[in-house]
């Protein structure tokens, strides 16, 4: 297993807990799905895997580390990225910037390096460069790379949030609602890209709505409902389980 959450529990009250006792596993190189009605909780277990909120008890552990109260960029580094429902993409930056800027281990980013002489940043910059050119062949994104991020599509922004998230070279992937409001193109492309991803070694954990979509990529569907999960294999089975299509609806 390359994740474990083991007996989640949260909630920003005591008397009403939005996750209860909640255990959860995901192999590697596959693709998972969350689903579950607004406010079930699962941008909020997103929190708590990646740093950004604290279980009140329960652990979660990556590749058999316990990262329960490490900080979100300790986690980050060690493996776990995640996009956002409001992208946070830096607007005033072009494409490339944004990839460039997303990468780990970026050699211009050590203080120490200033110090070194300027050839040092160009032939670094040189490298970050080109393998950001790359990623944007890739991710559909070459003919806007020179574009602000703020200038291009909704579903170009969508197409770069995902490519920044595998700059950041990242073995678990979480991701927010990654097709939620874009064109049926955008939403064939990300499919795409990642079906690719999981043949890459990646896994991926993903918060959506679109049940074709799931349907198109998904290995297991999970179901978050009243602080539980339920586990599926087939969008067809979630669809024949009356109680949990009565939540979701």
């Amino acid at each position: 297993m390359i994740i474990e959450l083991k007996h989640l529990t949260f909630g920003f009250v005591p008397e009403k807990q939005i996750l209860k006792d909640l255990s959860l596993s995901l192999e590697e190189k596959k693709i998972y799905a969350l689903m579950g009605g607004n406010g079930a909780g699962k941008t909020t277990l997103f929190n708590l895997i990646t740093g950004f909120m604290k279980p009140q008890n329960g652990e979660i552990l990556f590749e058999g580390k316990n990262l329960t109260h490490q900080q979100p960029y300790t986690i980050n580094r060690q493996g776990i990225g995640r996009t956002f429902q409001d992208l946070r993409l830096i607007t005033k930056l072009t494409v490339k910037e944004n990839i460039i800027l997303a990468m780990q281990h970026n050699p211009t980013d050590n203080w120490l390096h200033a110090m070194l002489p300027g050839q040092f940043y160009r032939s670094a910059n040189k490298q970050l460069g080109q393998i950001a050119d790359d990623i944007t062949k890739e991710y559909y994104l070459n003919d806007v790379k020179n574009s602000l991020a703020g200038e291009i599509s909704y579903g170009q922004q969508k197409l770069l949030t995902l490519a920044c998230c595998v700059a950041n070279g990242a073995k678990l992937l979480l991701l927010d609602e990654a097709v939620a409001g874009i064109q049926p193109e955008y939403r064939n492309k990300i499919a795409k890209l990642i079906l690719t991803l999981k043949q890459q070694g990646k896994t991926i954990l993903l918060i959506e709505h679109n049940t074709d979509f799931i349907a198109d990529v998904a290995d297991t569907i999970f179901f978050l409902h009243e602080g539980t999960l339920s586990t599926f294999e087939t969008m067809d089975a979630l669809r024949q389980d009356k109680q949990v299509m009565a939540a979701y609806l």
